[in-house]
């Protein structure tokens, strides 16, 4: 089962890209689909969800990757939809409330620009491997090294909180898996019992990562990994499919900027 955060190896264009091309990519991509118009965003959108089939990634492992935020993704569509002005489409008398048409349409868009966020985060962390990625992340904040800032230490920290993510879901099932297996039930409990059965889990695993955490860092020790500027495995270097994807990203920028202006 995908978890979010994991690798997945394969064999795909966007496997091949360099790690660098793919993490700015998101980056610009991730700040354009905020700033577009809702259209521009939608055919953005779509295109993300085309790629991410073209390299493999199924439609069940970007449910899989959704499955964890649903609540937030809901709560994210009934706020916009029941607090946005307008003439009310839907009412509920018992409660007081109202479905506006702009308030369904304003809620559909801002969840839909929240997929494409998940989508490309998905792309990223699916194709490209956390050696990749800590070297990425290292070349884009070598200038401040003038600075003095450690570089490497805040690259190792950021992937290995990407990294840690897939644990904290693994954790979560396996604690699950055992409370079942132990023929516990949680539907059948009451309002209190649920509180305080998620607040239990909620401890059980946090003390799993931080173990985890404990292990991860003694085997670092044990590697003798040391505060300071390291060499790596990775090469950096552009070839001809970057190229392409550099001059593709491009294209599509510029066509899509003149969407945004066309629907505005």
């Amino acid at each position: 089962m995908y978890h979010t955060g994991s690798f997945i190896k394969g064999q795909s264009l966007i496997y091949n890209l360099d790690p660098r091309i793919k993490l700015a990519a998101t980056i610009c991509l991730s700040v354009f689909i905020l700033w577009v118009k809702p259209l521009t965003a939608f055919v953005i959108g779509i295109a993300l969800f085309c790629a991410a089939l073209a390299n493999g990634i199924h439609l069940r492992t970007i449910g899989q990757a959704l499955k964890p935020l649903l609540f937030f993704i809901v709560l994210i569509f009934l706020a916009h939809a029941l607090f946005n002005e307008g003439e009310a489409l839907v009412r509920i008398p018992r409660l007081g409330l109202s479905f506006s048409y702009t308030g369904l349409q304003q809620g559909f868009f801002v969840v839909w620009r929240f997929l494409c966020l998940i989508v490309a985060a998905i792309l990223l962390t699916l194709t490209t491997t956390p050696s990749q990625m800590i070297a990425a992340i290292k070349h884009f904040l070598r200038p401040l090294k003038i600075l003095y800032v450690p570089v490497d230490d805040i690259a190792v920290m950021i992937m290995l909180a990407l990294r840690l993510m897939p644990i904290l879901f693994t954790e979560k099932e396996r604690i699950e898996t055992a409370q079942k297996a132990r023929g516990y039930n949680l539907r059948q409990s009451g309002f209190i019992m649920r509180i305080k059965a998620f607040l239990s889990l909620v401890m059980i695993v946090l003390s799993g990562v931080f173990r985890r955490a404990d292990e991860l860092a003694l085997a670092m020790e044990g590697r003798n990994y040391r505060r300071q500027e390291r060499t790596s495995l990775v090469e950096l270097r552009l070839t001809s499919p970057d190229y392409f994807a550099l001059t593709f990203l491009g294209i599509f920028s510029v066509i899509f900027i003149a969407l945004n202006y066309y629907f505005s």
